[in-house]
């Protein structure tokens, strides 16, 4: 009886990546089991829903939650599956706390196509996987800044001030008061270490939270 391919579930809000590998698994000689997930909150519900893959790999910068977030929430809903981080962003990606929220492994979108697939081999071994040069240019970035984790509804208000959005923008868009939008404001402030919506959204920027 042949062995049923490893079931990958892939949560990246950017297609073209994810369209990418999935070309990139079809024409590979280890074919893998491919499911996409642009949405975070979608795939959560499939994951309470029993969804159960073999690896996830997980895109660390998401417009409706970051995917440290995203990675503390799998977590907490019991899966021991190996999840591999990925990003495309120039700044130093925040290592320890992925490791501290039971990520196996970190690879930058930039890596070439058999890097990602032995990266993924390696997870499924059990093994992990952090991107060397990656982690010397974190060394400086960890010793100023710790990644918080955010709700996610302060991830949606953050990416939301991120992109120029007023307390009224932000209350029309999420279907919530004025007055909550300033308490998960506040609430973020304080996260963030920033006095301002400008400082916030610079600090979330440099930690890879936007």
């Amino acid at each position: 009886m042949a062995q049923r391919p490893a079931r990958l579930v892939i949560i990246d809000d950017h297609r073209m990546f994810a369209d990418g590998f999935v070309a990139l698994n079809d024409a590979s000689a280890r074919p893998y089991d491919i499911h996409v997930y642009d949405a975070p909150e979608v795939f959560l519900k499939a994951l309470a829903n029993g969804l159960s893959p073999d690896l996830f790999i997980l895109d660390l910068v998401m417009k409706q939650m970051n995917g440290l977030a995203l990675l503390s929430a799998l977590r907490q809903q019991g899966s021991k599956a190996p999840v591999l981080m990925l990003s495309g962003m120039a700044d130093a990606p925040p290592l320890a706390e992925m490791r501290a929220l039971g990520a196996n492994g970190f690879l930058h979108k930039s890596a070439g196509q058999d890097d990602l697939l032995d990266a993924i081999e390696t997870l499924q071994a059990g093994g992990t996987l952090f991107d060397l040069e990656a982690s010397e240019d974190a060394e400086g970035l960890a010793s100023d800044f710790q990644a918080p984790v955010l709700a996610a509804r302060q991830q949606q208000v953050l990416a939301l001030i991120g992109q120029g959005a007023t307390n009224r923008d932000i209350s029309e868009t999420l279907g919530i008061s004025e007055n909550t939008v300033k308490s998960h404001l506040r609430a973020l402030y304080e996260t963030l270490g920033a006095n301002t919506r400008t400082g916030a959204v610079r600090k979330a920027q440099q930690l890879g939270l936007i």
